[in-house]
C-alpha cells in the first residue's frame, strides 16, 4: 500500500518504489484521499487508486480561505538559521507540524483506511512523511511501514529540535501533541504508541547525501528516479542549444499551496534576461505576473520535461523542491536556488551551497543583478560544474530501488509473522 498527500509531486516521488515492488511481484495500490484537481497524475503512475476519507481539494481549500500548514506564520518551518532558531520558534514550529499532520490526517481517514486494511491486509504501507494515517493503521492491522522521503527530513529535524529544547529545559512541562494525538486514536484501536511510528521502521531517502539533516533516524539511501507525466517530446528539447541553456522552474507547490509564487518573477526573467543565455521557463502564460514582458531569450513553457530538459543545461534556477533538486543532481547541472517556506528547502539551499555545487538567495533579497551575477559565475566558474559532477556521480552510485526491495520484503515478512 501506498499513502501519498494527494498532489502531484507527491505522488510521483512515491511511484519509483511502487514500481519496484511490481516488478518484483508484488500487488501495490495507492491509498488516500481523493483530490478532484490531481486523478490523472494517479492514473498516470500506471498503478492501482483507492480512495478513502473523502475529497481533499487544494484549490477549492485554499479559495475558500483556508490553509493547508495552519499556523505557520511567523515560523516558518524551512528556517534553519541559528540566531533564529529560539526556544519560542522552535516550540512554535513543532505545534505547527502537529498541527498540520492532524489536519491532514482526519478521523475520517484514519477510520476509512483502517477499514479497507483490515480488508485487504497489505504487508507494507510506504508513506509520505505528511500522512501519519499510514503508520497509525499498520499499527493496527500488524503491516511493516516505512516512509518514503520527497525532501529533506523536516519533520525529523522539527522533532529532534523539541527534544533539545525540553533538554536544556528539563524542569518545565512540554506536551507533545503529536504523540498525544496518535496515542488517543490507537487507544480506541486497543494499541499503545511506540516511537517507530514518528518516522517508520526506516526512511527511504532518494535525495543526495549532503543535504541530508544529520539525525537519528534510519534512512534507507537509494538512486533518485526523474518521474515526469506522460507526454510527446518537442524537438528542441533534444537539439543542442546555440548558447549556454538554463532552466528557471518554481515547481507546482508554491501555486498549490499558497496560490502565488513566493519569488519575485519579474526580477528572475529581468536578471535572467540580461545574460547571453537561453532561458527555458517553465510558466504559462497565466502564471506570468500581469503586464510582464518575456525577455527576447526566454521560451516560456507550461511544462517540460525536467529530466530531459536539464540533459543539455548548464544552470538551473529554482525554489529548493526536493524533486527539481533530485534531477538537477542526476544530470549534474549547477544549481541557484531562490528557497521557499513550505517545506526544507533552505536548508536544502544552504547545504548544496556548502557542498559547492551551487548557490542560494534568500527570497527579500532577490533582484535582478543578483540573479544574473550568482548564474554568471555558475556558469563561468570550474568548480561549480566538477562539484556537481561529483554528487551526480555519487547519486548514481547508491543503490536502486530494485537493489533495496529484498529489504522491504523482509520487513514485510516479519510484520506477518509477527501478526
Amino acid at each position: 500500500m501506498l499513502m501519498s498527500f494527494p498532489t502531484r509531486t507527491h505522488i510521483y516521488s512515491l511511484a519509483p518504489v511502487g514500481w519496484a515492488l511490481r516488478a518484483a511481484g508484488h500487488e501495490v495500490r495507492y491509498v488516500g484521499q481523493r483530490n478532484p484537481s490531481e486523478i490523472d497524475p494517479f492514473l498516470q503512475t500506471g498503478l492501482e487508486c483507492m480512495w478513502v476519507g473523502g475529497d481533499f481539494d487544494i484549490a477549492r481549500h485554499r479559495q475558500a480561505g483556508g490553509s493547508v500548514e495552519p499556523g505557520e506564520d511567523p515560523f516558518k518551518l524551512s528556517e534553519t538559521r541559528s540566531e533564529r532558531l529560539t526556544d519560542e520558534y522552535v516550540k512554535a514550529a513543532y505545534d505547527t507540524t502537529a498541527g498540520m499532520i492532524r489536519y491532514l490526517n482526519p478521523d475520517r481517514m484514519l477510520n476509512e483506511t483502517l477499514r479497507l486494511a483490515r480488508e485487504w491486509r497489505p504487508d507494507l504501507i510506504v508513506w509520505d512523511p505528511l500522512i501519519y494515517t499510514a503508520p497509525l493503521v499498520a499499527k493496527v492491522v500488524g503491516a511493516a511501514q516505512m516512509r518514503m522521503l520527497y525532501a529533506a527530513d523536516q519533520n525529523a529535524r522539527v522533532h529532534f529540535e523539541y527534544e533539545k529544547l525540553k533538554a536544556r529545559r528539563p524542569d518545565e512541562d512540554w506536551p507533545d501533541p503529536l504523540r498525544e494525538w496518535m496515542s488517543e486514536w490507537l487507544a480506541k484501536q486497543g494499541h499503545e504508541f511506540d516511537e517507530e511510528l514518528r518516522f517508520g521502521s526506516a526512511s527511504i531517502d532518494p535525495g543526495p547525501e549532503c543535504v541530508q539533516f544529520p539525525l537519528n533516524v534510519d534512512y534507507l539511501r537509494v538512486r533518485f528516479v526523474p518521474v515526469n507525466r506522460p507526454l510527446a517530446m518537442d524537438r528542441w528539447v533534444y537539439e543542442p542549444p546555440a548558447r549556454p541553456r538554463v532552466l528557471l522552474t518554481l515547481g507546482v507547490s508554491n501555486r498549490q499551496v499558497h496560490g502565488e509564487e513566493q519569488a519575485s518573477v519579474s526580477e528572475l526573467l529581468e536578471g535572467l534576461g540580461s545574460l547571453d543565455v537561453e532561458v527555458v521557463a517553465t510558466f504559462s502564460r497565466e502564471q506570468l505576473p500581469p503586464g510582464t514582458r518575456l525577455p527576447d531569450n526566454v521560451r516560456a513553457e507550461a511544462f517540460v520535461p525536467m529530466n530531459e530538459v536539464l540533459a543539455s543545461c548548464s544552470a538551473i534556477v529554482h525554489q529548493g523542491g526536493g524533486a527539481t533538486i533530485g534531477n538537477a543532481v542526476v544530470n549534474g547541472v549547477p544549481q541557484l536556488l531562490v528557497p521557499g517556506t513550505i517545506w526544507s528547502e533552505r536548508a536544502s539551499a544552504v547545504a548544496q551551497a556548502e557542498r559547492g555545487f551551487g548557490l542560494y538567495v534568500d527570497l527579500p533579497e532577490i533582484t535582478a543583478e543578483r540573479i544574473a551575477r550568482d548564474v554568471t559565475r555558475l556558469l563561468e566558474e570550474e568548480s561549480f560544474r566538477r562539484i556537481a559532477a561529483e554528487v551526480r556521480d555519487e547519486m548514481l552510485a547508491a543503490p536502486t530501488l530494485a537493489d533495496v526491495v529484498p529489504r522491504l520484503e523482509a520487513a514485510a515478512a516479519a510484520a506477518a509473522t509477527a501478526r
